[in-house]
């Protein structure tokens, strides 16, 4: 028989991506923002660094990010010779959160969005999908899709991707005009995601 993936009518693999992303919703709207005004960061981006997002891919991050969690490309892997151990990537700037989650799945970004969005909007979080879905090209060649949503706290926007069997659910989320005043940063982290060594 084959292996049942359903629970409640949707894919088990994905709920892992939506329950980091409720979790995003709730760490934004409460947590990062009183944080972020009493804490000073110690580990902040610099110009030029990138993180790995899977074994595959990475990213380049503007410089002054808070880095809460998040392996850079320069870091040494834990383990000497094995493969490198990517963690979930979460970067915080004057209250937005930028949130990288990736594992195993075998469909496709559209599928990804769509569980990620219907387990996030079942949640009590006032969260609500606005406008249309859209198409996603990186730099590097990476096709995915993205689309915006609004809270009773802020706003932000979720971006599938899959890459090598292994799905990359990026969420941005903070206040409204804090998002929209990063934008131009948190579009370029995005734009930035390609595979090392330049294959698409």
């Amino acid at each position: 028989m084959p292996v049942e993936h359903r629970w409640l009518g949707l894919d088990k693999r994905s709920v892992p991506y939506a329950a980091v992303a409720f979790a995003v919703i709730a760490l934004w709207a409460w947590v990062l923002p009183w944080v972020d005004d009493q804490v000073a960061w110690d580990d902040t981006t610099r110009t030029g660094q990138a993180f790995q997002v899977t074994t595959e891919v990475s990213m380049t991050v503007p410089p002054g990010w808070g880095v809460v969690s998040g392996l850079r490309t320069t870091d040494e892997p834990r383990g000497g010779d094995q493969a490198r151990e990517v963690e979930q990537t979460v970067l915080v700037k004057d209250g937005v959160v930028f949130s990288v989650q990736q594992g195993p799945f075998g469909e496709s970004p559209v599928r990804l969005l769509d569980q990620v969005e219907r387990i996030t909007g079942a949640g009590d979080s006032g969260y609500y999908v606005s406008g249309e879905t859209r198409d996603i090209t990186t730099a590097g060649g990476l096709r995915g899709v993205a689309s915006d949503f609004t809270t009773a706290d802020g706003a932000g926007t979720v971006t599938a991707f899959v890459v090598g069997g292994q799905g990359i659910e990026i969420q941005v989320a903070g206040p409204e005009a804090q998002v929209t005043a990063l934008q131009p940063e948190t579009d370029a982290m995005i734009d930035s995601l390609a595979r090392d060594g330049g294959d698409s």
